[in-house]
């Protein structure tokens, strides 16, 4: 990887004393100035460590412990820009919910974290902001949209770090940088005081160093005692889902045989479980849902406090990033009908009953697949990439595999799975039973001592 070591996983926080977290802490905002610069990981860093610019409690499970905050999430006295010039005004004076719950446990925000612009787009490659760099090959892509927190966790100025997930947001990222990213249940998280695209999909998520971190996190963010116990690697059983090993990169298809193997020697049962037409109704309905609210919901933030919300098509001059202002544009020209948006929810409950059927047909404990079909593509290569010697759009190819889960509410979780003979990470993505986050963290977490 380039950059320096890794700072202290969650976990190795938790383990300091006050003493030790505050000067890790000022090690941290100095590390997130410098990928600020190298990778363009942040937007915003907070140039104080006093306890009083910070929001410091001095007490909680996390207190003193950096974390970042994707720049769609509102934190107090930050401004939300959402990575678009469009937001550059709207300064947050209530913290999202998500971050109230850290910041009530003692976390600090650090600062606000690079992304697509309105976190629509796979790569991360801002235009205002500059292209998220990946830490393991700055002229690559990080992933997108989170790609700001991603990167900042790969490269370790924090040991965690808020993202949001539409169709892959958290996933994508977390796997082309090497790190665990947990998208949870649609709707288990607090959604208030978020840039949305989607009422219907989106939701927060997480990017840490390990499962282990993000079980803590998730424990603290719902307010929850319960933890599943670890199974045995025997008792594990996953269900490999065909239709993600289609059309998959030779390096990514590599790695992620390699891996499934070691989890077979190592006990696991694997079996094939199918989701019919899970990728064509992820794909359609998805769109169609995301079209029909995002039209309703960015200018209603753009319009925040004023006295009438604008028009879609009078913003789109006003979106720095090429790739972004068409999609927008096509948002606008597709005008998506009342009907054809209700025949995507519909479409949406018909997905998540296939996967309900999937998994009681099967008793698997988790689905799973290749989190990308593809390994991070080279920054600029916003419309067309070469996989395998053939082009394919870069969006759809990029968040293709997250796409079903993403749009039934399914927890899902990827790990690291191993390297291309290039060194760029791979990711394995697990997919779980919609509210059942806890029973698929814990078995992320035993997987996850295997696949190193």
């Amino acid at each position: 990887m380039e950059g320096s070591p890794m700072s202290p996983d969650l976990q190795q926080w938790v383990e300091l004393d006050s003493g030790g977290r505050r000067a890790r802490r000022h090690e941290s905002l100095v590390r997130a100035r410098g990928e600020r610069d190298s990778h363009h990981a942040w937007i915003a860093v907070r140039e104080s460590d006093a306890p009083s610019d910070t929001g410091e409690l001095g007490a909680g499970e996390l207190a003193g412990i950096p974390f970042g905050v994707k720049d769609n999430i509102d934190v107090a006295g930050f401004t939300t820009t959402a990575g678009s010039p469009l937001l550059s005004d709207q300064h947050a004076i209530l913290d999202a919910d998500v971050v109230g719950a850290l910041r009530e446990a003692g976390a600090v925000v650090v600062g606000k974290t690079n992304l697509h612009e309105l976190a629509f787009g796979g790569t991360s490659n801002n235009a205002t902001y500059g292209p998220v760099r990946n830490p393991f090959d700055s002229a690559r892509v990080a992933g997108g949209s989170s790609g700001g927190s991603a990167a900042a966790v790969a490269l370790g100025s924090v040991p965690f770090a808020l993202g949001t997930d539409t169709g892959g947001s958290v996933t994508v990222p977390s796997s082309f940088c090497g790190v665990p990213g947990f998208r949870p249940s649609t709707g288990r998280y607090p959604g208030s005081g978020v840039v949305n695209l989607s009422t219907t999909r989106d939701t927060v998520g997480v990017h840490a160093r390990t499962v282990a971190d993000i079980r803590t996190l998730d424990r603290i963010i719902i307010r929850s005692g319960r933890s599943d116990p670890d199974p045995e690697l025997g008792e594990v059983v996953l269900g490999r889902v065909p239709s993600r090993f289609e059309d998959v990169e030779r390096e990514v298809a590599r790695v992620l045989g390699a891996a499934t193997e070691t989890l077979r020697r190592n006990g696991v049962r694997i079996v094939d479980v199918q989701v019919p037409d899970d990728l064509e109704l992820a794909g359609g309905a998805g769109l169609d849902l995301v079209f029909f609210e995002a039209m309703r919901l960015i200018p209603g933030r753009v319009a925040l406090g004023a006295d009438r919300h604008p028009d879609m098509r009078s913003l789109v001059h006003r979106m720095a990033s090429p790739d972004v202002r068409r999609l927008v544009q096509d948002m606008v020209a597709t005008n998506l009908s009342l009907e054809a948006y209700d025949r995507a929810r519909r479409q949406r409950w018909d997905l998540r009953r296939r996967f309900a059927r999937a998994f009681a047909e099967s008793g698997v404990d988790a689905l799973f697949g290749p989190t990308v079909a593809v390994l991070p593509p080279s920054i600029g290569d916003d419309d067309l990439i070469s996989v395998d010697g053939v082009e394919r759009p870069t969006f759809g190819t990029i968040i293709r595999n997250a796409g079903p889960g993403s749009v039934a509410g399914l927890p899902m979780i990827t790990l690291p799975a191993g390297r291309s003979s290039a060194g760029l990470p791979v990711g394995l993505c697990l997919e779980g039973r919609p509210f059942e986050d806890h029973r698929l963290l814990a078995v992320a977490e035993v997987l996850e001592a295997v696949l190193g």
